[in-house]
């Protein structure tokens, strides 16, 4: 496949995928389906680890384009990101995302997948889909169990994101380092791991995944629905999105 969107780099010890729509990475429909089909191949040569990572400066991810949010394009465009997400945890392959700058919604959703987080602490962290009217269903999924309710309820609730060190004490992500070190940072990780044997990674990761399945499986679908089924029916859904394209301020009529 060629891929436009992102920048795929395999390799059969560390492969690396590389958000590619500087300046803010958003991810478009195109670039989950770039995704999927980057996975695709990892699997085929069983890459031991995968660093996912975006270009340029000033993000890791803003998230998921507003437009893909609409009523007409949401489902399908939440099957396809849902499915990269599913498949980041499923995997034999250790996921490690070096993260910075703004990493928010879809980017922060696709950085919770991965086993591990090293951050820069440039970084902002957060989920604003509220204030255009919807919310991150894999976040309500992922977040509860990792970092607990109150914090949960705050980040997707609220909206506001929040800042490196403030994400390190909640759990959110594993080190924070100098913007600048970000990249030796994530070396030195991803020479740690490959100092391990392969084959107990992949088991270690397998226990790990099998803790955790039935609850996060069954929270995912859940909030899908209730995203597709509910939301997607609301008035202001649609209104928030309009309102951000528009740049304005929405007019929410749904109480």
């Amino acid at each position: 496949m060629d891929y436009t969107t992102i920048q795929f780099h395999p390799g059969p010890r560390v492969a690396s995928i590389v958000l590619d729509r500087p300046p803010l990475n958003v991810i478009t429909i195109q670039m989950i389906d770039e995704l999927n089909a980057a996975l695709d191949e990892v699997g085929e040569i069983q890459s031991q680890v995968v660093v996912f990572s975006g270009q340029g400066e000033r993000a890791f991810s803003a998230g998921v384009d507003v437009r893909d949010h609409a009523p007409e394009r949401a489902p399908s465009m939440l099957e396809s990101f849902h499915r990269v997400i599913r498949r980041i945890r499923d995997a034999d392959f250790v996921a490690l995302a070096a993260i910075h700058g703004h990493t928010l919604g879809g980017g922060a959703e696709l950085a919770l997948a991965c086993d591990l987080i090293i951050a820069g602490d440039d970084l902002s962290f957060g989920f604003p889909e509220i204030d255009v009217g919807c919310y991150p269903p894999a976040a309500a999924a992922l977040l509860p169990a990792a970092i607990g309710w109150r914090k949960a309820s705050e980040l997707v609730l609220l909206g506001k994101p929040v800042g490196a060190a403030e994400a390190k004490s909640m759990g959110l992500v594993n080190t924070v380092v100098a913007r600048e070190r970000l990249n030796d940072a994530v070396d030195r990780c991803v020479d740690d791991l490959l100092g391990k044997s392969a084959a107990v990674l992949r088991l270690a990761k397998r226990a790990l995944r099998e803790g955790a399945r039935g609850a996060f499986e069954e929270a995912l679908e859940r909030t899908e629905r209730i995203y597709v089924d509910d939301l997607m029916r609301l008035e202001d859904a649609g209104e928030g999105l309009k309102a951000f394209i528009e740049k304005r301020p929405p007019e929410w009529r749904n109480r």
